[in-house]
């Protein structure tokens, strides 16, 4: 296979990884479309016509890869629900600044900070089978919260989650049934010293191992769009444990030292937008 020819073919399956990685940090269509925006309205591409919209992404291997009716459709409720607004006709929307801040809301921030008081916690909880569909919930949201689960109905993590469970245990009528104990500064369970339980309940290793591979990728290079979208997907499977819990070996820093400038350019929109939600 020429160089070409083998060059053309690496793009376009990096591309298609870029669009499952897309997916993947998306959840919804709406918000991968808000991200196009965000990122490649500069392009003043049109969408209203199929055939004008294959045309002029035909030299950008990303939005080549990517469903045009699905986009199209996408388009229609984003403008229903005021995220982004049509300037002239048959122009590329603009992103508006509720837009902006709905994605500023679900696009995952490195914390450099990672302030940490030492302690662990553990969080129990015993819900009859009779209130399974509020079981399945907690479960969801004590792993969004950031808790790493031990096992069935034990679940750990370092930072105090009671403040946080306390409106949802209110809201789904749960007192009593669910218990965060505090393990103190020394704590451990059973033989396993904290920090090899935080890497097996957490599979640092197996997160670990997509930031390796995402520094063989750009650790030299220059980092395009399929980069910033790579390290996205990771940071949004990454814990973000404290600096102190982490293994000697965690590459999650070291990506992100050289992704940092063209990250910060990629989402200034970002800074500007708020927090709201």
């Amino acid at each position: 296979m020429s160089r070409l020819k083998r060059k053309k073919t690496v793009t376009k399956e990096m591309s298609r990884a870029a669009v499952a990685l897309t997916e993947g940090l998306f959840s919804h269509a709406v918000d991968m479309t808000l991200w196009l925006f965000a990122y490649m309205g500069e392009l003043s591409m049109p969408y209203a016509y199929g055939k004008t919209w294959k045309a002029q992404v035909a030299a950008d291997q990303l939005l080549s890869e990517i469903n045009y009716e699905v986009i199209k459709n996408a388009i229609t409720t984003a403008k229903k629900r005021g995220y982004v607004k049509t300037i002239r006709r048959h122009a590329w929307p603009e992103i508006t600044e509720e837009g902006k801040r709905r994605l500023a809301s679900i696009i995952p921030r490195y914390d450099d900070k990672r302030l940490w008081d030492g302690r662990m916690h553990i969080v129990t909880y015993d819900i009859p089978e009779k209130r399974k569909d509020d079981r399945d919930m907690l479960r969801e949201y004590i792993r969004r919260i950031g808790c790493g689960r031990l096992q069935d109905s034990v679940w750990v993590t370092p930072y105090n989650p009671i403040d946080t469970l306390r409106k949802f245990i209110e809201e789904h009528e749960l007192r009593g049934t669910i218990i965060v104990s505090d393990m103190g500064k020394d704590g451990s369970i059973g033989e396993e010293d904290i920090r090899s339980m935080i890497v097996r309940v957490y599979k640092l290793e197996d997160i670990n191992d997509r930031y390796k591979e995402w520094l063989e990728e750009f650790e030299n290079g220059k980092i395009d769009r399929w980069g910033v979208i790579y390290f996205l997907s990771i940071l949004k499977d990454d814990p973000q444990l404290p600096f102190a819990l982490l293994p000697s070996w965690w590459k999650g820093d070291w990506v992100y030292k050289r992704i940092e400038l063209v990250l910060k350019n990629y989402v200034n929109f970002s800074a500007t937008a708020g927090k709201k939600t």
